[in-house]
């Protein structure tokens, strides 16, 4: 048997949170001393109190834990609840990493365009062009980005099949529910429905020709693919240009990395000079 102290020590826990656990109906001591009130706690105790350690630092309330101790949850569930813990866990720390990362990329454009950095647009015009493509709206871009997996997959490599896009068709820049327009430039006249999933599928058409195209190329994730159509604005302004449609994003190098670093994107805007 081990006394308060003790197995506080052996448990790394404060002896407050024993006294409290001890109080509340959580973790009762083993053996209390009649005659001097002293508690004891035995070695078999420890297993209990890792439990409720788990239990805590998944987030549950000390109403919750004394509710699963008492129905028995076994160490497998207890498993399972990290794993799921440990998801949302890394879900959050993505989004924040993402985050960090769109604030350096706008603090870079400020610092570029402090500095006078050279605008690198191109200009280009882009012939009308087949493909396979299919318009819908995405819960958000990741979900959009994802679907351009399967239809990379749905597509088997060969020379008639080109780059892959995505046309942003929304009149405001959100986050969720975006219209957009997913699909690959094919060298074909003709071809069957490529299906992606129950309710979507890629149908053959004609992406129409654009006279003048503002082009730049940004490498990097979502997070820093503002900056591209930040050089687009900035080349307009500087030499008399204005929007004439929707922007294009061509996937040059499609990401291998975990979180895109290696992605290459081309941003096309259609464009007409105000000259």
């Amino acid at each position: 048997m081990f006394t308060v102290g003790e197995f506080s020590t052996l448990a790394q826990v404060s002896k407050r949170l024993l006294r409290h656990y001890d109080e509340i109906g959580l973790l009762k001591p083993a053996h209390v001393d009649p005659a001097t009130g002293y508690r004891y706690y035995n070695a078999t105790q420890m297993a209990h109190m890792n439990r409720i350690l788990v239990l805590k630092e998944l987030g549950l309330t000390l109403d919750q834990i004394r509710r699963m101790l008492s129905d028995c949850v076994s160490t497998d569930e207890m498993q399972g609840m990290l794993l799921l813990k440990k998801i949302e866990i890394e879900q959050a720390l993505l989004g924040e990493l993402q985050r960090i990362r769109k604030i350096e990329a706008r603090l870079q454009a400020i610092r570029d365009t402090e500095s006078d950095k050279p605008l690198d647009v191109v200009i280009k015009q882009i012939p009308a062009q087949s493909a396979l493509s299919v318009r819908t709206v995405f819960e958000s871009f990741e979900t959009a980005l994802a679907m351009h997996g399967i239809m990379r997959k749905a597509l088997p490599e060969r020379t008639s099949y080109g780059l892959c896009f995505t046309i942003c068709h929304h009149e405001d820049v959100v986050e969720t529910n975006m219209h957009l327009e997913i699909g690959r430039i094919v060298k074909l006249n003709s071809h069957a429905p490529v299906p992606l999933s129950d309710r979507l599928q890629l149908t053959l058409r004609q992406l129409p020709a654009v006279e003048t195209m503002a082009t730049t190329i940004v490498t990097g994730g979502l997070e820093v693919i503002h900056t591209g159509y930040g050089q687009i604005g900035l080349w307009m302004q500087a030499n008399g240009y204005r929007l004439r449609g929707n922007p294009r994003e061509i996937i040059l190098q499609a990401a291998k990395s975990t979180h895109s670093h290696d992605l290459i994107t081309e941003i096309q805007f259609p464009v007409e000079s105000l000259r």
